[in-house]
């Protein structure tokens, strides 16, 4: 599986310390504008969890990859008003070369949802990884607890069910 990532998710799963299981068994790449969200700025202001992420480029874990500009693709951004590290991640995944978008921003899972793009959340990553017999079921309840007072109650619920039954 090919995923690429945006600036909250990325954050929720290094917090919660599930980022370099995750990173280790699906391909994940960000844009160039998510890494400046995540790294480049955070780590200029002092944040730990930059130099984590910037750990993970080094060793090969996580990938920048650049945008092809596609004009149909930058006049849906504007239209549907996304910004910032969304919209590339939205360009990104539009280039064809992914399986789905890892975001827990509900604004724009919202807009994936009514443009039928598959998107995981943070949590849905780890039940994915636990499905897959990637994480025990001790793990990926550790994991998802370290992300729930990061994620909705809702969210939080779903994902400890899916492991639990």
């Amino acid at each position: 599986m090919k995923v690429v990532v945006d600036t909250d998710s990325l954050v929720k799963l290094t917090k919660a310390k599930a980022k370099e299981i995750v990173l280790k068994n699906i391909e994940t790449c960000i844009p160039p504008k998510v890494f400046e969200e995540a790294i480049k700025i955070p780590k200029e202001e002092g944040y730990p969890d930059a130099l984590l992420i910037e750990e993970n480029l080094k060793k090969g874990l996580l990938e920048v990859e650049k945008i092809e500009d596609k004009e149909e693709v930058g006049e849906m951004t504007d239209r549907l008003r996304m910004r910032g590290g969304e919209a590339e991640v939205f360009r990104l995944y539009k280039s064809g070369e992914f399986d789905a978008i890892s975001s827990d921003d509900g604004k724009f899972l919202k807009i994936l949802d009514a443009l039928d793009i598959p998107y995981l959340t943070p949590s849905a990553l780890i039940v994915h990884l636990f499905k897959k017999k990637v994480l025990s079921k001790e793990k990926a309840e550790t994991y998802i607890n370290e992300l729930k007072e990061m994620v909705s109650d809702e969210e939080y619920y779903l994902a400890i069910r899916e492991v639990q039954e």
